[in-house]
């Protein structure tokens, strides 16, 4: 059975993640972690490619920040932008449209 495209797959975790609990949200690297995890790769290259899914799932509306920190380095790199996501009501509409939940 194919898998479910990336960012299916990433409203999906978000969704899990957060399902009655808006307010809760996920990490992106605890994103990432599961989304690697499912379509088994790895390293830097993988890493940053969810977190352009995420971009442009943010910038699509489906998903919204709850919180932001600086990476201490043990996500992405040292400085870097971390950013906790959870899913908005047109993304939860969205999901629906396309039967992800």
């Amino acid at each position: 059975m194919p898998k479910m495209h990336i960012k299916g797959l990433i409203l999906q975790i978000i969704s899990d993640n957060t399902m009655e609990e808006s307010e809760k949200g996920i990490w992106d690297y605890e994103i990432a972690k599961q989304v690697l995890k499912e379509y088994e790769l790895d390293g830097a290259y993988a890493m940053g490619s969810v977190r352009l899914a995420l971009t442009d799932l943010y910038s699509g509306a489906l998903i919204k920040t709850k919180e932001e920190k600086l990476d201490n380095g043990e996500h992405f790199g040292k400085g870097k932008v971390l950013f906790k996501y959870s899913l908005t009501s047109f993304g939860e509409e969205r999901m629906r449209d396309a039967g992800i939940i």
